[in-house]
């Protein structure tokens, strides 16, 4: 198996994070390099090679020193500049849909995109299909008792779980409650944690819409909602969605993104950012039956996740160690 040096210099605990962090549970040998107080490094351990977070210009130098590697994994956009930038073989991995400078991707020995849909802007910014491929997001399965804690609130409850960002669109999903009765739950963290909180009270929300921070486990938060909501206005893929769909919950999620391709017919797609739309699909969700999702969300396993990856990454050695020029 290829040794292969990951680079992740986010200090937050998101989907990538946890994809990073199954990989190297599957490929013990590899090693990674990122912030040692960062979440990341909270889970799995510290770094071989420390860095600085975010995109720092003497990360650019430590990976300078790392000499005879074949190629690293970057995690991140900023993780793909630095390696660049260090004159490393660079696999990138992208999570996310929005259109995004094209010089990293060109120059990238490979993109591993998350979902057709990212495949599709890689393409369009001139990425070379030969050096381009889709590996899914890998979850666990997701199964718990319902956490009590949320069963005592008023009914019906719906569910978001994600960080607390723009593209994520909780605002839309905080609107369409304003035609609901019932109760919406936002798990997550993140910059906008005090403009929604002060979004919710405009509205006169704050009985029945509650930001609960980050869970460290979303398997008795999913049990006990009636509704997952996921009002993506830009989304990779949808990890979340996944996990849901593999805890038996009824779906409603915006159709951004790879989203479709993660839920299919398992659940409802509203256009992203319609407020009418949105709450119109969570009443419809409320009538579905539950756990159409959980056969489908199985075929996105760790294990195929981590496998995928690996045999890209076996693909790029021999590319790379190949005496033919390539054409």
């Amino acid at each position: 198996m290829t040794r292969v040096l990951h680079i992740d210099t986010s200090t937050e605990w998101r989907g990538g994070q946890r994809q990073l962090e199954l990989l190297l549970q599957a490929r013990p040998l590899d090693a990674w390099a990122g912030v040692p107080d960062g979440a990341l490094a909270q889970r799995i351990g510290p770094p071989l090679v420390p860095l600085r977070p975010g995109q720092h210009p003497l990360n650019v130098w430590t990976l300078r020193q790392c000499k005879d590697l074949p190629f690293v994994a970057a995690h991140t956009p900023h993780s793909a500049m630095i390696a660049l930038l260090a004159g490393q073989r660079t696999v990138i991995h992208r999570r996310v849909d929005f259109v995004p400078s094209a010089w990293k991707y060109r120059r990238a020995e490979h993109v591993i995109a998350v979902s057709q849909a990212v495949a599709s802007v890689m393409r369009a910014l001139g990425v070379d299909a030969a050096r381009l491929d889709v590996v899914p997001d890998g979850v666990a399965a997701v199964c718990g008792a319902a956490d009590a804690r949320w069963l005592q609130a008023p009914g019906p409850r719906f569910g978001c779980v994600g960080a607390l960002v723009e593209h994520k669109g909780h605002r839309v999903a905080i609107d369409a409650m304003k035609q609901l009765p019932g109760s919406l739950f936002i798990a997550g963290e993140g910059p906008l944690r005090a403009a929604l909180s002060a979004h919710i009270a405009r509205l006169g929300l704050a009985d029945r819409v509650h930001l609960i921070g980050q869970l460290p486990d979303v398997a008795g938060f999913l049990a006990a909602i009636d509704v997952f909501v996921h009002p993506s206005l830009e989304e990779g893929m949808g990890q979340a969605v996944i996990e849901a769909m593999s805890a038996g919950c009824r779906v409603v999620a915006s159709a951004a993104g790879g989203i479709p391709e993660v839920l299919g017919d398992t659940g409802v797609l509203v256009a992203p950012g319609d407020v009418d739309a949105l709450a119109s699909g969570m009443r419809k969700a409320l009538l579905s039956p539950v756990g159409v999702g959980v056969a489908r969300a199985a075929q996105f396993s760790a294990q195929r996740m981590t496998e995928a990856t690996s045999r890209v990454y076996e693909k790029v050695l021999r590319r790379i160690n190949s005496p033919f020029p390539q054409i």
